[in-house]
């Protein structure tokens, strides 16, 4: 099941949680952070150049948040696939404020960003994933440049990770030489301490989801 939306957002929401409060989430994710998971998958997009145009990314939804996104959708007159429309199209209103979860560096400066293309949802094994594509606003050398992203909940409410052995792929042709590489993150013991720490519900930190995030590295030799 797969369905595509132009990318018209309505007005923007105070944040992404407000958009999860529109939906029934299971009693045993409101405890201590995270509350959801998101598989990611993602891929640097290059110009004919060689620098990087844009990144691509799938996020997978865990099967707890899915099934009540689903139920949700269900409702809607027209059927799932228009209530699951709707939905993202909530989400991704809420993410914009926060550049879609993703931060790009060349180097020390992080780079602004903008969402393009439509945006593609559907549903994978009970699983609801949606596909989008930030362009990169600023040019990248990667021959002579250092560049990263992550892609993560800044308050760690939600937690995202490629999976286990994925590699992040170029989608064109890289300078030679170019590899690139997932960073898992080494948060300290005083930070999963206060990722425990139910206050941070009432009390949300925008500080503590960098401590928990990948990295992918682009390293040219």
């Amino acid at each position: 099941m797969v369905f595509a939306m132009p990318v018209k957002m309505p007005s923007l929401g105070s944040w992404f949680l407000a958009t999860l409060c529109l939906i029934t989430v299971p009693a045993k994710l409101v405890t201590a952070h995270p509350h959801m998971w998101v598989d990611l998958e993602s891929r640097i997009v290059l110009r004919d150049d060689a620098s990087p145009a844009s990144i691509n990314q799938e996020w997978l939804f865990d099967y707890f948040f899915s099934t009540a996104l689903i139920e949700e959708a269900g409702l809607h007159p027209d059927g799932v696939e228009a209530g699951i429309q709707l939905k993202v199209t909530e989400i991704m209103a809420n993410l914009e404020p926060y550049d879609y979860f993703t931060v790009i560096k060349r180097g020390n400066d992080t780079l602004s960003l903008a969402l393009i293309g439509d945006v593609t949802a559907g549903i994978r094994e009970n699983r609801v994933w949606m596909n989008f594509t930030v362009a990169i606003k600023s040019h990248v050398d990667l021959a002579v440049q250092n560049f990263s992203y992550a892609i993560f909940d800044p308050t760690y409410y939600i937690e995202m990770f490629h999976q286990e052995g994925d590699t992040i792929a170029f989608d064109g042709d890289a300078p030679a030489g170019c590899s690139t590489e997932i960073v898992q993150p080494n948060p300290s013991a005083d930070a999963i301490a206060l990722s425990q720490s139910a206050s941070l519900d009432t009390n949300p930190d925008d500080t503590i989801g960098r401590l928990f995030a990948e990295t992918v590295h682009v390293k040219c030799q």
